[in-house]
C-alpha cells in the first residue's frame, strides 16, 4: 500500500537507552604494538635490549544499525481510532558515532494503511507515548557505538474499517552518512567516519527495517436501552373496558438491553394529573412490590414511580407493570 510519510528523525542530544549490542573496538581506537628483543653479549657479559614498532593501526569506523519492532502482537484497535501506537527500537551496533534516517511506510499486501503517520521519539525515555512529553521527529536520529533509542510510530485508524483487519507498518532506519546507500558491504568511504582518517566501511546492515501492526479488534458498540409503554388492559366499574371516571388502567412497560450490558438501569413513570396511582400495584416481571423505598426495586414518591433495576445484561427483557385510575 501507499507510503504515508518519510521523516528524517531526531533532534541530536536525546538520551538512549542502555547498550545490548557488542559492537567491536571503537572506531578511532589507535592500535600500537612494539615488539622487544632482549639477548646477553658472551664476550662482554652484557644483556641487551632492542625494540621496533610497527606502524600504528587506527581503526575505521563500521556502519551497522538494527530495528525492532517491540510490540509482540498486533495493537488492537476500533475504527476510527486516533493516535495509535507503534514501539520501535533503533540501535547503533556500529562501532562509531552514526547519524541514520528513519522511514515509516504502510506495507503492502495488509488490509488497511493507517494515516497521518507520525514518528515520535521517547523524550522522556520512559518508554510510554506521551504527546505532552515525546517530540515528533524532525532531523537525523545521531546515536554514539552501541546506543540505542525507543521510537513511536503514531497513526489513524480508518473509520471503515471492520474487525480483523490488519495495518502493516514499516519502520527503515538508514545511515545518513554520504555514499553508504547502495554501497555493498565491505566498501570504504573515504572522508567519511568517526575520527577515522582512512574513511568509513559499510557494514552487513548499514540499513535495516522492522514491522509492527495494526490490527482491529471485535467492534465496540455503545449499549442502549430499547422502552415501550403500553396499555395491557383496563376496567371500568361496571365490568367493562370503557375509559371512564374509576377505570382502572393496567400499563407494561418493557425494557431490553442493547449492544451490551447496562450499569444502574432506572425506569422512572409519572402519573399524568388525570389518574391517580392505584398503591402497591407495581410488579415486575410479575413479582410483586411495595411502594416504600425499602429493599424491593420500586419507590413511590407522589405520583412519580421509579424502578432501580441496577445491572442489566446484553438481550436481557424486564417487564413492569402498573396501575392507574382514572379521575
Amino acid at each position: 500500500m501507499k507510503t504515508m510519510t518519510k521523516t528524517a528523525l531526531l533532534a541530536a542530544g536525546l538520551v538512549a537507552s542502555s547498550a545490548t549490542w557488542a559492537v567491536g573496538t571503537d572506531a578511532g581506537a589507535i592500535i600500537s604494538n612494539t615488539a622487544t628483543a632482549t639477548f646477553d653479549d658472551p664476550t662482554t657479559g652484557n644483556t641487551g635490549t632492542t625494540s621496533a614498532t610497527a606502524p600504528d593501526i587506527t581503526v575505521a569506523e563500521l556502519i551497522n544499525v538494527n530495528v525492532t519492532a517491540d510490540d509482540a502482537t498486533p495493537v488492537s484497535t476500533q475504527p476510527g481510532d486516533t493516535d495509535q501506537v507503534l514501539t520501535y527500537t533503533v540501535t547503533n551496533i556500529g562501532n562509531g558515532t552514526e547519524a541514520f534516517t528513519l522511514d515509516a511506510t504502510n506495507l503492502a499486501g495488509d488490509d488497511i494503511d493507517a494515516d497521518g503517520i507520525t514518528i515520535y521519539a521517547d523524550t522522556d525515555n520512559d518508554g510510554v507515548f506521551n504527546p505532552a512529553n515525546d517530540l515528533p521527529v524532525t532531523a537525523d536520529v545521531v546515536l554514539d557505538a552501541d546506543e540505542d533509542i525507543t521510537i513511536f510510530v503514531v497513526g489513524d485508524i480508518p473509520a471503515t474499517g471492520v474487525t480483523g483487519e490488519q495495518a502493516d507498518v514499516e519502520l527503515t532506519a538508514s545511515s545518513a552518512t554520504p555514499g553508504v546507500a547502495g554501497a555493498a558491504p565491505g566498501t570504504l568511504i573515504p572522508g567519511q567516519g568517526t575520527n577515522t582518517p582512512s574513511g568509513a566501511v559499510v557494514g552487513n546492515n548499514p540499513t535495516d527495517s522492522d514491522t509492527g501492526s495494526f490490527v482491529i479488534g471485535d467492534i465496540i458498540t455503545d449499549a442502549t436501552v430499547d422502552i415501550t409503554k403500553a396499555i395491557e388492559s383496563r376496567q371500568d366499574p361496571f365490568g367493562g373496558t370503557t375509559d371512564i371516571p374509576g377505570t382502572v388502567v393496567t400499563y407494561l412497560i418493557t425494557v431490553t438491553a442493547k449492544l451490551g450490558d447496562v450499569n444502574n438501569l432506572v425506569v422512572a413513570d409519572t402519573i399524568p394529573l388525570d389518574l391517580t396511582y392505584v398503591a402497591n400495584s407495581v410488579t415486575v416481571d410479575s413479582v410483586a412490590t411495595t411502594d416504600a423505598a425499602d429493599a424491593d426495586t420500586v419507590a413511590v414518591t407522589g405520583a412519580d414511580v421509579a424502578v432501580s433495576l441496577g445491572t442489566v445484561t446484553q438481550d436481557t427483557t424486564i417487564e413492569i407493570r402498573l396501575q392507574a385510575t382514572i379521575n
